[in-house]
């Protein structure tokens, strides 16, 4: 990327073997306008079927059920790309994301919800032809969810206004990172049991 800094860390465990690998961009991306609390949104029902959309910010306000997509980012050492969220962000701003992703809008196919997220966020082009649904809810949020995976190299991840930075960790260290966003965390667990 032209103009793009990166700043690497790597942290060693007591074997000496790579444990973590921190990139940190400057806000680089115009991939995509700034969240707006206007942004149509999917709503489905609490058992996924479609009824309708509204504003990002409604959704938000009176926790409707939506649609989103989770795209779970490993390396080809299986560590798993996790996401420093923006602060500025509605939930859990400065939290860690397992996966990346968002609201599907309602002009959207799944496929196109979990790509177009997926390149938003890191800036990685990939399609999808299958995922796994799962429900989440917390006083937060309610959501059902989309799930799917792809493997990257770490030098191909870009950030967005939305990611400040990046690691790859081991599963299990992700699992346990304080400040993991409660859906993501939940999002990866299950990928982990379904492909065991």
């Amino acid at each position: 990327m032209m103009g793009a800094v990166q700043c690497c860390c790597v942290q060693r465990s007591s074997s000496g073997n790579p444990r973590a690998i921190t990139l940190v961009f400057p806000s680089l991306s115009a991939r995509k306008q700034p969240m707006s609390h206007h942004e149509p949104v999917l709503l489905v029902s609490r058992h996924n079927h479609p009824r309708g959309s509204c504003q990002r910010g409604r959704m938000q306000r009176q926790r409707l059920i939506h649609r989103a997509s989770y795209v779970v980012v490993t390396d080809l050492a299986g560590r798993v790309c996790v996401q420093k969220r923006a602060a500025d962000k509605h939930f859990y701003p400065g939290g860690w994301d397992l996966a990346a992703g968002g609201v599907m809008r309602p002009d959207e196919s799944v496929a196109q919800g979990l790509s177009r997220e997926l390149h938003e966020e890191l800036g990685l082009q990939r399609q999808f032809s299958c995922w796994q649904w799962f429900w989440f809810a917390n006083p937060h949020h309610r959501v059902w969810g989309a799930l799917s995976s792809t493997v990257a190299c770490p030098e191909a991840v870009s950030l967005s206004d939305e990611v400040v930075a990046v690691q790859w960790l081991p599963a299990c260290e992700a699992l346990a990172l304080p400040g993991a966003t409660p859906d993501t965390r939940h999002a990866l667990s299950l990928l982990l049991s379904s492909s065991s």
